[in-house]
């Protein structure tokens, strides 16, 4: 193959672009049970910041915290999934088209989700917000590992 099939183009991030861009696409390289896991300790505490949450996820997957597990921010996250994915398919939300330009796909899938006034895709912080989006970009691999990993309550006998 010729140098001149691939896109080499470099482009740095705008200026303008929002903090939480940069973050999204560092997110979307994480694995799907540490994205998962961050929404449910997003959801947890509404203060904290994209960058704590994945640090305390982090923190979870090497048992350092005592206050929560690993498995239990996961099912958690995937509660959160269940519910983003009833508001998702009740609206017929789509991302947009998959793109090589991660900050673009990014930013219309942020700008889908705030703009839709589904109840179920709302967030409480901008943490919730960024798993979410990274979650939804991820959709396939994330209603797998949520479908592992979700609680499911007892029937009654």
């Amino acid at each position: 193959m010729s140098e001149s099939e691939y896109d080499t183009v470099f482009s740095l991030p705008s200026v303008d672009d929002d903090p939480d861009t940069e973050v999204g696409v560092l997110l979307l390289g994480l694995g799907r049970e540490r994205l998962l896991a961050g929404l449910g300790v997003a959801c947890r505490d509404p203060a904290l910041e994209p960058a704590t949450v994945t640090l305390l996820v982090d923190q979870l997957r090497h048992d350092v915290r005592t206050d929560l597990t690993f498995a239990d921010a996961l099912a958690q996250g995937a509660r959160r999934w269940r519910l983003a994915c009833e508001g998702l398919a009740e609206t017929n939300l789509e991302p947009g088209p998959r793109s090589a330009d991660l900050r673009r796909m990014w930013g219309r899938a942020t700008e889908a989700i705030a703009a839709d006034a589904d109840p179920r895709l709302r967030t409480e912080c901008a943490a919730e917000q960024v798993y979410l989006v990274a979650c939804w970009l991820r959709c396939v691999e994330i209603t797998e590992i949520a479908e592992e990993h979700v609680v499911l309550p007892e029937l009654p006998a």
